[in-house]
């Protein structure tokens, strides 16, 4: 028996070695957790640019969990914990955690970034030794990301019906289990996604020709594993983009809309090939009923029969959760959860609440926003504000149904009915303009707070009080035509100039999807509606402070995936290319970089590359990926130009690259990049100049060494690179 802090690890059945490891890098977040408090695991795993570490220490793991809403002082076995990725959010609900773990490394990982917790215990050994000694009372039991395993510790011809099985004579009557695993048919395997456990291609859909010990399921094969061992009562729920860092969950009664899925190129540990839009299929498959069948991953409950044993106490849950949506990357004041649930007259409810006591203030805004939203429009009539209730800290609204703008668009232009969609965007972008009385606008310290300096002249028509968030997916049309404002948690209380507002719904309905380009080349809304071109990027530059200002310190992994992610390889460019050579320019319209907002720039075979970088006027951020393959640049230099060609100033610049000597960069991997620092108002155009030469993996492990000896060959490096 050991502890920390507040945590025992019980080592009764303890085999003495860990029978499981992933190595080193295990002590080295063992060390990390012991430095660090879990406030500071965003700035490490920034600073550490690590898929395990991100994995195994990043807050949006315990997205999974946090959702569910355990019973007060509930009773919670969690097998296979791990290095405890969901254990905080299982323990700041229960009563009392009991943790099961093969591994002492990992169990120790986890005691020590939870010792404050004074509710867990962790029981090292195998499952099979330990539940000798378990009690079968339960509330509770999780399987997050175990029962895939099964195969591989329990053994036996039904090793998933047995671990099932095995489990559930732990949980009372009435309680439940809590499974979330891999779905073997999710779209990101048939869209060029390897398999998670093993890293091949198409192993899962095949049926795991070559893989022993580990499988995952598809929906109709984990019902018939859960309906054999007994248990009839049990819903599926469908975590996005996966289990791991899920942003959304859905569930049969609260299905995810047309144009909703396109978060779906996220992948930090390996690279992938891209053979679909998958946003689009998932478009498909939703409108042929068929998302369960292709979901990614699955969290499943699991209710113990009450005929097995006398009657649950009746202190489960009061509401059944049908949807949540997380709001990571932004900062513990304004980090919320919105739901959808269902209540105990069957009523659906939806409604928004603070992940972290600090967001309580801003939960209390949003009820006030209604009150003001609701009396600056009332005298127009040209909107109306979902009602809200506040109450015991969190705020409810209205539950309405109907169609938004943004779908009325969407099926318009998949009917290609691009005239009709221009009327109706038109009349919603009029709809905002003529929604409330204008004042002139006046800046003021609390706009500066938010928006920065601006630039709009003061006396810009501006609403007195300022819903930032009046975007087409949040204006809802009812059956009786009435137009709704669906959210308007982006409420101040201090005037904004309207063309912000409206630059905003313009900006993020035809610049945020790529099957809208055609739509916005045909038509020129902003000019319509008296949007110049400077005024945009006066917008741009106060939707970077507007998002800075949300963020805050706070760091995610999606803001991290242009750092860290690896790459995504779309098969027609794979094709299509025979030269490694290419460059890749990536651009950021405020919603960070992403695959489909680059285009590649072809660089020819010689030694020696220039070329030019043309930077749209609304992106916000550019940075350059020199090559699809490891490489050493020479001579690098990169200048911004004015409109005649004449060079203005040098690029402030960085690299995820090695230097080398003046202008020169070693790139160890296959994803080099330039990040640009700073792009200045008077130039959207940069010269890139180089020498190039591509190195083969082989060659960049030799010069630097396979693991740690990077500092001790770096003069080498240079002699050879130099030389």
């Amino acid at each position: 028996m050991e502890q920390i802090g507040n945590v025992i690890l019980d080592d009764t059945y303890y085999p003495g070695e860990d029978l499981y490891s992933d190595g080193a890098v295990e002590d080295h977040i063992l060390n990390l957790v012991k430095r660090c408090g879990q406030a500071d695991y965003p700035q490490v795993i920034a600073r550490e640019k690590d898929w395990a570490v991100m994995y195994h220490l990043a807050h949006e793991r315990e997205n999974i969990l946090s959702w569910y809403s355990f019973t007060p002082g509930a009773k919670v076995l969690e097998v296979g914990s791990g290095c405890g990725a969901v254990t905080g959010a299982v323990s700041s609900q229960a009563g009392s955690v009991t943790c099961i773990d093969l591994s002492k490394k990992r169990s120790m990982i986890n005691a020590e970034r939870h010792k404050g917790s004074d509710n867990i215990t962790i029981c090292l050994g195998n499952f099979q030794d330990v539940e000798k000694s378990l009690d079968s009372d339960f509330d509770y039991a999780t399987l997050i990301g175990v029962f895939e395993y099964g195969r591989g510790y329990i053994g036996g011809d039904k090793p998933y019906h047995g671990f099932l099985t095995a489990v559930m004579r732990h949980i009372r009557p009435g309680g439940r289990l809590l499974l979330a695993i891999e779905n073997k048919f999710g779209l990101k395997y048939w869209a060029g996604c390897r398999e998670d456990h093993v890293g091949t291609y198409f192993e899962g859909l095949e049926g795991y020709p070559h893989t022993e010990g580990v499988r995952t399921f598809t929906k109709p094969e984990l019902e018939k594993i859960i309906e054999e061992c007994g248990y009839s009562d049990y819903k599926f729920y469908y975590p996005y983009p996966d289990y791991k860092f899920p942003v959304a969950v859905y569930s049969d009664e609260c299905l995810p809309r047309a144009g909703e899925l396109n978060h779906n190129i996220c992948n930090f540990d390996r690279d992938r090939l891209v053979l679909m839009d998958e946003g689009k299929v998932y478009d498909q498959i939703l409108k042929a009923g068929l998302f369960p069948l292709y979901a990614n991953s699955f969290f499943v409950e699991i209710t113990k029969n009450s005929a097995d044993g006398p009657a649950a106490d009746g202190q489960m849950q009061t509401e059944q959760v049908l949807y949540t949506k997380y709001s990571n990357g932004r900062s513990k004041e304004f980090s919320i959860q919105t739901r959808i649930v269902r209540g105990i007259g069957g009523k659906n409810i939806l409604y928004k609440k603070a992940e972290y006591p600090e967001g309580q203030a801003h939960i209390a805004h949003i009820a006030k926003a209604e009150e003001r939203l609701a009396a600056l429009f009332q005298e127009r009539g040209q909107l109306l504000v979902n009602r809200c209730l506040s109450r015991e800290g969190r705020v409810e609204f209205e539950y309405l149904k109907g169609v938004t703008v943004e779908e009325q668009l969407d099926r318009l232009l998949a009917q290609g009915r691009l005239i009709e969609a221009a009327n109706v965007l038109r009349a919603a972008a009029a709809r905002i303009l003529g929604s409330a009385q204008t004042q002139v606008f006046q800046m003021t310290e609390e706009f500066r707070r938010v928006f920065g300096e601006g630039g709009f002249p003061q006396g810009e028509p501006s609403f007195p009080v300022a819903d930032v968030d009046l975007i087409f997916s949040n204006l809802l049309e009812t059956a009786d035509g009435r137009v709704h404002v669906l959210d308007y948690e982006w409420t101040f209380f201090f005037p904004v100039p309207v063309k912000f507002l409206l630059f905003r719904a313009l900006h993020y309905y035809l610049e945020t999807a790529p099957v809208r380009a055609q739509f916005a080349k045909q038509f020129d809304f902003y000019g319509e509606f008296g949007i110049t071109g400077e005024q945009k990027e006066i917008c741009l530059k106060m939707e970077q402070k507007f998002q800075e200002y949300v963020s805050g310190q706070s760091i995610s992994p999606g803001s991290l995936y242009h750092e860290m992610g690896k790459q995504a390889l779309p098969i027609g460019e794979l094709l299509a290319q025979q030269d490694r050579r290419r460059a890749q320019v990536y651009l950021d319209y405020g919603q960070g970089f992403s695959e489909a907002d680059s285009y590649f720039i072809e660089t020819g075979s010689g030694s020696k590359v220039h070329y030019t970088v043309v930077i749209p006027n609304e992106a916000v951020g550019v940075t350059v990926d020199p090559a699809l393959n490891a490489c050493f640049l020479k001579g690098l230099r990169l200048t911004w130009v004015g409109k005649r060609g004449e060079e203005l100033m040098p690029v402030c610049y960085e690299t995820n690259g090695y230097r080398a000597g003046e202008g020169g960069y070693l790139f160890d991997n296959s994803d080099p990049k330039i990040i640009i620092k700073e792009m200045p108002a008077q130039s959207r155009r940069m010269e890139v100049s180089y020498r190039i030469n591509l190195l083969e993996e082989e060659t960049v492990d030799l010069l630097l060494g396979e693991k740690g000896t990077k500092g001790r060959n770096k003069r080498k490096v240079r002699r050879l690179i130099k030389g």
